[in-house]
């Protein structure tokens, strides 16, 4: 039993290491840690009757309310995660667009002056 519950332990913390690498770490680890938490608690209510030993209506009210406001920071980490994410994509278009070799290429224009042609060279300012 010892074995298997360190093996899944280790298991969550390569998944959770994959998923640092791929995502941002703050998304990362506020839903490894949010989900941790809420899983636990429904451990605890199931194995532990944590809703019997409850005292008093205040309790039975904020446990909830409590978990409540963990999914509520949970929710605005994400969401900040995101903007920042959509301006550094939007930041990478752009160098992107910038440092195409099309757009740093040269504009080359063909005049007519006493029958040759004269190359102009513009380049574009980004």
């Amino acid at each position: 039993m010892v074995c298997l519950s360190g093996f899944t332990a280790f298991t969550g913390l390569l998944f959770l290491m994959i998923c640092m690498k791929r995502y941002d770490a703050t998304f990362s680890s506020s839903m490894f840690v949010g989900s941790f938490i809420i899983s636990a608690s429904i451990m605890a209510a199931i194995h532990y009757d944590t809703f019997q030993h409850l005292q008093g209506l205040v309790n039975y009210i904020m446990y909830p309310a409590g978990l409540g406001i963990l999914m509520i920071g949970l929710n605005i980490l994400v969401q900040d995660t995101e903007e920042v994410e959509g301006q550094n994509n939007n930041t990478q278009n752009e160098r992107n667009v910038a440092n195409a070799p099309e757009m740093n290429a040269p504009l080359m224009l063909e005049t007519e002056n006493d029958s040759e042609e004269e190359e102009i060279e513009i380049r574009r300012v980004v």
